[in-house]
């Protein structure tokens, strides 16, 4: 108590100072009158009687510093002064400072750009009601870590769990809209995209416009404490059976298609021919738990109504039918709700082996998106923060440079200070002070430079997305996170840059600083080195950033070269919306198959046509395949791994329009096609996997299991107990660019139970041109279904990897170029501050004798001492980052004698011109002026 009321009293104190020095002024004049009053009664001179009184008080000014440090806030009122100090040095040099904030402020700004899109898209809590206490659930197997639930789970979980004040359901759907719905006009195309080099699907032009709609149960929204813009949210009663179809409609696409009608709420909406009535309208840019804005959002009874699902597979446990979003009840632990749930899995195992086998529940907290980050994403989080703080680092070390050459002109100052009684560590905390105050200085430019940048980034990005990929809306306006962390980073760059040359100024030796005379004779050798090495750290990082970013770019280069073991040239990939959503019947989908494929073969220019329920990208199915009649181990018997093929139905074409070598045996003939016989082509891994050193010709191939597995609404695996095989095609890399599949089964596409949603088109040139066409082609023969299309190399160039590696060169190249631009302006800075300072000496040289090209020489190889240290360092420092990038880049030696010889070598050509700049001015110094110089 006494410790708060002393606080206290300091406090109020400080705020009445100037008070509280009037009356200890006049309290220490009474008590000085007073002895001079008693030494003048002893008989003393009035001159000795004031002398002794002083003596006798201590002084009259240090008395009073003595009572100052006991009342007020002296290290606030020190540090109040120091800004102070700071601020008006600052303002007395404005070009240091300019170029300082600047140089510091493109650092900071894309540090806080980086930090501001990560937590957009994973740190920010979502934008419902109390989002702390809000729960994702993943259904965990070996294969897939975050994986959705059937319908019968999710409701056996919801019904059981006692953690949960409620439990609901969200999965992702796509929609055709009536085809009397407002256009929106054709899709811009996107800049940036192009520039990186890889661009995304589109929508065939002349084919219907897909929408994207999430399917929810009733109780989604309550849940949230969702509030509607117009009209009302999705209710519980909306999921009951015989309930009529309604939608809720997103503010975005409300706006976007509707143009903000407030009529729209009661009106009617067709999704997939169904008639569905709008009850009302989210507000602009909601989220709820997912990460794009959706067109429409309906209750999970539409799927059934809108076709995309049929009951069966609703009620079917092997049936993925979303992913469900809890709120935990007041008191309840994630661990809590893990614990339970675990024991709720082992009841489901137990009353259904087959279907639940190797499923675990995961508990992961559903307050952002930063669960959903997969392991595999974080390392490329993480190198993006690192190369950001590099450039930082290189800024930091630059505006070093600038208060060191600052330092030796304040030498005199500092030193008249430290003579006069000011302490060393005083001096050195005014100095980091200054030093501090610019860091915050340029912090505050580069905030809102960061927000500029990041809604440039954003507006790029949604413009290269497709429109039915849905609306990203990411908030990105300054929060308490991000101005924390401007200020973080801000506070510790100005420390950075600022305490090495405030140790360095604060050790001056009094004596000799007050004593020189300003020139560099005086100046001590270690400043010199200190600029050296700062030099040579931003070339080394320069270096990390420019030779990862080449190792990057030429890695995705490299990835366009390789041979995906089939002919991507002149080959249009087209992906179908499935047409049993539409409510057609067997007749009406076969008779449009048979037209869709004679009218695009028609076409002029087109050399072939082929379906597949699976194209050469984009992903594998997998499915457990085993030698007929033998039986393959299973973990659950202690055997090791099942094995599995990726598989696809097919026609009998589908190799030639892709090109794709038969090694052994031949494919499909029409009869087969047609499903008379159960035979199957191979690729070359699945014969060595399965008959290494024999002939698997006419062998018999067991394909699926008999149980099935997880799978999505539409999706139905294979499942063929003795298939015949009677052909080997060579492996391709429809999985990973980086490997060929481990194995592959193809099979008649008559045998398929679900739509064939691919379409492979040769071409004889270009395939582009033959879009337009082929989209009239599916306008004629039905308008209804929606097409996405792009030539196949494109979608290669999709691969993930691939993307990774492009974006990231790009970026790293970016940040690279402007640390080297960075890094050279420091270089010609402190060439340039040698040779003012040295002009003396300079002069001296000439006088006596020195050629011209002799003092460039000397002035050009001490500024190139740190570059090539800071190079040396650089390549040994990049050796070590490319076996971290190994993964990326497509077989390209990490080591690449390109990168780690052509990036050195032009970094150098950069640095010896920001060398000879300045230096050549040391050549033109007259000897007489520079012997009169100071």
């Amino acid at each position: 108590m006494k410790r708060l009321h002393a606080l206290l009293s300091r406090i109020g104190e400080f705020f009445a100072k100037k008070h509280r020095e009037h009356e200890l002024s006049a309290e220490l004049d009474a008590h000085l009158q007073l002895h001079i009053d008693d030494n003048l009664r002893a008989g003393m001179t009035s001159r000795e009687a004031r002398r002794h009184a002083l003596l006798k008080l201590g002084g009259l000014e240090q008395t009073k510093e003595i009572y100052r440090d006991r009342r007020g806030l002296p290290a606030f009122e020190t540090l109040l002064q120091d800004l102070r100090y700071g601020l008006r040095m600052l303002r007395k040099n404005p070009g240091f400072t300019v170029v300082a904030i600047v140089t510091l402020a493109v650092g900071i700004a894309v540090n806080t750009t980086v930090f501001t899109a990560f937590d957009a898209l994973f740190l920010r809590p979502r934008p419902v009601q109390d989002s702390n206490s809000l729960a994702a659930i993943f259904r965990t197997t070996p294969g897939e870590p975050r994986g959705g639930f059937s319908y019968p789970d999710y409701i056996y979980y919801r019904d059981h769990s006692r953690s949960f004040a409620d439990l609901s359901l969200f999965a992702l759907g796509m929609a055709v809209t009536s085809s009397d719905l407002p256009a929106t006009g054709p899709e811009a195309a996107p800049r940036v995209a192009g520039a990186i080099g890889f661009q995304l699907p589109q929508l065939l032009q002349g084919s219907a416009q897909p929408i994207m709609c999430f399917f929810v149960s009733g109780n989604y929204f309550p849940m949230l404490g969702a509030t509607p813009l117009l009209g009302r949210i999705l209710l519980p009663e909306d999921d009951r059976p015989g309930s009529p179809p309604v939608v809720l409609m997103s503010g975005n696409f409300w706006q976007r298609q509707f143009h903000s009608d407030t009529k729209v709420v009661g009106s009617v909406l067709h999704l997939n021919g169904v008639a569905f009535t709008v009850v009302g309208v989210t507000p602009l840019d909601y989220l709820a738990t997912v990460s794009s804005v959706p067109d429409l959002w309906a209750p999970i009874p539409a799927r059934i109504a809108s076709g995309a699902t049929t009951r069966q597979e609703l009620e079917n446990r092997l049936v993925i039918a979303g992913y469900p979003m809890g709120r935990l009840k007041p008191g309840v632990t994630l661990s809590d709700a893990q614990a339970e749930l675990g024991v709720l899995a082992e009841q489901l195992r137990t009353q259904y082996p087959e279907a639940e086998r190797n499923m675990t529940v995961s508990v992961a907290s559903g307050r952002n998106n930063l669960a959903a980050l997969d392991s595999d994403a974080w390392p490329v989080v993480i190198a993006a923060m690192l190369a950001v703080a590099l450039l930082l680092l290189i800024a930091c070390a630059n505006v070093a440079s600038l208060l060191l050459a600052r330092a030796v002109a304040r030498r005199k100052e500092i030193a008249v200070r430290l003579a006069l009684g000011a302490g060393r560590w005083r001096v050195l905390r005014q100095l980091l002070t200054e030093s501090i105050v610019l860091g915050l200085l340029a912090g505050a430019l580069g905030l809102p430079l960061a927000g500029w940048m990041l809604r440039l980034l954003i507006v790029e990005i949604a413009s290269a997305l497709p429109s039915f990929w849905g609306t990203i809306a990411l908030e990105i306006s300054p929060d308490i996170r991000i101005f924390a962390y401007t200020l973080f980073v801000s506070f510790a760059a100005g420390v950075a840059f600022g305490l090495t040359p405030a140790l360095q100024a604060s050790k001056a030796d009094v004596n000799t600083a007050i004593k020189e005379d300003g020139t560099a004779f005086g100046q001590r050798l270690s400043r010199s080195r200190l600029r050296g090495i700062l030099i040579a750290g931003q070339m080394a990082a320069c270096l990390v950033l420019l030779i990862s970013s080449a190792l990057l770019l030429r890695g995705s280069q490299r990835a366009l070269k390789i041979d995906p073991g089939y002919n991507a040239q002149s080959v249009a990939f087209l992906e179908m919306y499935n047409p049993k959503n539409l409510h057609y019947s067997q007749s009406r989908l076969l008779q449009l198959n048979r037209d869709l494929i004679q009218g695009i073969v028609s076409l002029p220019g087109v050399r072939s046509v082929s379906q597949a329920s699976r194209g050469p990208v984009g992903g594998i199915r997998w499915v457990p395949v085993a030698r007929a009649g033998a039986t393959p181990p299973t973990p659950t018997t202690g055997g090791s791994e099942t094995p599995t093929a990726g598989y696809s139905y097919v026609t009998p074409n589908y190799f030639d329009t892709l090109g794709i070598p038969i090694v052994r045996g031949r494919t499909f003939t029409p009869g087969e096609a047609d499903g008379q016989a159960p035979v199957a082509v191979i690729s070359e891994a699945t014969a060595r996997r399965f008959w290494p050193g024999e002939d698997p010709i006419g062998k018999l191939l067991k394909i699926g299991s008999e149980k099935g597995s997880m799978s999505f609404p539409g999706e139905s695996d294979p499942y063929v107990p003795s298939s015949e095989v009677i052909g080997i095609v060579r492996d391709v890399r429809s999985m990973d660019l980086r490997r060929l599949d481990k194995s592959y089964v193809y099979l008649p596409l008559s045998q398929s139970r679900q739509w064939t949603s691919f379409l492979l088109v040769r071409a004889d040139g270009n395939p582009t041109p033959l879009l337009p066409a082929i989209g009239r082609e599916f306008r004629r023969v039905d308008a209804n279904l929606p097409v996405i299309a792009a030539p196949l190399n494109t979608m290669v160039s999709m691969d993930p990897y691939f993307v990774v590696s492009r974006i990231g060169g790009v970026l790293a190249s970016i940040v690279g170029a402007l640390g080297l631009l960075l890094a050279c302006l420091g270089v010609y800075g402190m060439v340039s501050y040698s040779v003012a300072q040295r002009t003396r000496e300079i002069g001296i040289r000439m006088a006596l004798g020195a050629q011209g090209v002799q003092v460039l020489r000397l002035v050009v190889s001490e500024g190139f001492r740190p570059i090539f240290a800071g190079v040396v360092i650089g390549v040994v420092a990049s050796a070590g980052v490319s076996r971290a990038l190994s993964a990326t880049l497509f077989g390209l030696s990490a080591l690449d004698t390109v990168s780690f010889a052509g990036v050195p070598l032009l970094l150098i050509a950069i640095a010896l011109l920001a060398t000879w700049l300045p230096a050549r001015r040391a050549t033109e110094v007259d000897p007489m002026v520079a012997l009169r110089y100071e």
